[in-house]
């Protein structure tokens, strides 16, 4: 409970009248004095003891979201209030409100059970959000005494990493073919469809595949492959040593989470790891959310022991991230097992030659390009 503007000003009003009278010896000016301060003492009175008790309950949808993307946030208030009391939604700086997150309440716990409130939020910026808790403000009669209230635990919102469309720098899946089929993959990794055999009688003619028909010189037919996901790692280096300054930072963070779902569209599996102590993350919307709330630490494992974590994770392919001040971190990377590619976006400008890395294919990235050109010219 606090006392108002006008609250203090009669309280001081009443406190010189006070002193003022007995100087003066003036009767009448004592009681006007006195009659100041019991109206400060009763508007507190009644703010003390008939308190707000309300409830409120919160619903965000979505509660994982794009930045950008407007989120409604439901609320119902419930409980106890004397009408005229006053709400207002506890909303992040971070937050954009949209509609209004503040109002009056009708008297609760009479005829009315609940308010239902509606507007909504706008995160620009990744991370987890709170959203609340609940303050409601009550103010007595006479405007001289206020009690603001917390109420409820707030809701957390969760704002994804920007996501860009980017080319996987290694290929995503593997295709089991018919022993007599032939196919030709990208060398970005993107599977072409030319996936054909020969004519052979009793095909019917619905399954010719022209292009290849023509290409060949001889009948096609499409030929039935079977496309198996490959498991796909990311180990992201957190550290605050190796990254130059949190603008080069987030750049990784966005690009990070631009391939994740890359893959993740193509239906690969994606492990993920940033330090020791997390278990690794199994998909790619997991990752995406541990993304969400990734920052740079002090301490953290360096990339080799990122990749044992990982390399034990049964992976096909897998991509270290980390900042240019890994650069002589790289050359004590564990050499991979067979059948798995490695390659490490280093993402800056390097000041010393790039060591070699056994087994593994090192890219430096520009982060003053746009994040979509991150691979491409790789």
């Amino acid at each position: 409970m606090r006392l108002t503007r006008r609250g203090w000003g009669l309280a001081i009003t009443a406190f010189l009248g006070v002193v003022a009278a007995y100087v003066a010896g003036w009767p009448a000016l004592l009681a006007v004095a006195l009659f100041l301060g019991g109206l400060v003492g009763a508007g507190a009175l009644a703010v003390a003891l008939v308190p707000t008790r309300a409830t409120a309950e919160r619903r965000l949808a979505p509660d994982v979201t794009e930045p950008g993307r407007a989120v409604t946030v439901r609320l119902t208030i419930a409980g106890h209030a004397s009408a005229g009391a006053e709400w207002r939604d506890d909303t992040n700086r971070r937050l954009e409100v949209i509609g209004s997150a503040s109002g009056r309440l009708p008297r609760l716990g009479g005829g009315t059970t609940a308010v239902e409130v509606e507007y909504e939020v706008v995160a620009r910026r990744r991370g987890r959000i709170p959203v609340g808790p609940l303050l409601v403000e009550r103010t007595d009669p006479l405007g001289v005494a206020t009690a603001k209230r917390r109420s409820g635990e707030p809701a957390q919102l969760t704002v994804l990493p920007v996501v860009h469309e980017v080319l996987p720098p290694v290929a995503a899946t593997r295709v089991d073919l018919d022993p007599d089929a032939a196919a030709v993959f990208g060398m970005a990794g993107e599977q072409r469809d030319i996936i054909a055999r020969e004519y052979r009688a009793g095909d019917p003619m619905r399954s010719v595949d022209w292009r290849s028909t023509a290409h060949r010189g001889e009948l096609m037919v499409r030929a039935e492959a079977a496309a198996a996901a490959v498991s796909t790692a990311l180990a992201f280096d957190a550290r605050e040593a190796v990254w130059p300054d949190e603008r080069t930072f987030e750049w990784g963070v966005e690009a990070a989470a631009s391939l994740v779902a890359a893959v993740g569209r193509r239906g690969s599996a994606v492990r993920f790891a940033t330090d020791g102590s997390t278990p690794v993350r199994a998909d790619a919307d997991r990752t995406l959310i541990s993304l969400a709330t990734i920052s740079r630490t002090e301490d953290g494992p360096d990339p080799a022991d990122l990749v044992r974590r990982l390399r034990g994770q049964d992976v096909q392919v897998l991509h270290l991230i980390t900042g240019v001040g890994a650069l002589r971190d790289l050359g004590r990377l564990p050499p991979l097992g067979q059948g798995t590619v490695g390659l490490v976006s280093l993402i800056g400008a390097p000041l010393e030659p790039v060591p070699a890395a056994r087994g593994w294919r090192i890219q430096v990235i520009d982060p003053t390009r746009p994040v979509e050109e991150a691979w491409a010219r790789g």
